[in-house]
């Protein structure tokens, strides 16, 4: 296993850890842990799921034309990740976790 790999199953960690935070979650992994959903969050209150891959952080090194040297490198949502409505949930190296909220297009 390489030093990328241990950082993605850390931060999935940290995010099982945040998501359970809320009593009336249940979190749920697949079991081959291949494909579009890392977690699968059951509200038993709400009785909603909620689907979600897990991104650790990446940092830009360089300035672009648009972004600042150190600002968040961006991840969208795949095709098929969007077609089942799945979050992105960031963590940070220092085990910050947050979602960000998608902005709605207007027509």
């Amino acid at each position: 296993m390489n030093h990328k790999q241990k950082k993605g199953i850390r931060s999935q960690l940290l995010a099982y850890n945040y998501l359970l935070k809320e009593p009336n979650n249940i979190v749920f992994t697949p079991l081959d842990g291949v494909g579009p959903i890392d977690i699968i969050v059951f509200n038993t209150k709400t009785k909603e799921y909620t689907n979600y891959d897990v991104k650790t952080v990446s940092l830009r090194k360089k300035p672009t034309h648009r972004c600042k040297a150190g600002s968040r490198i961006n991840r969208t949502p795949s095709k098929r990740q969007k077609e089942l409505n799945v979050k992105i949930i960031y963590v940070t190296e220092q085990g910050d976790v947050y979602e960000v909220r998608r902005r709605s297009r207007k027509n």
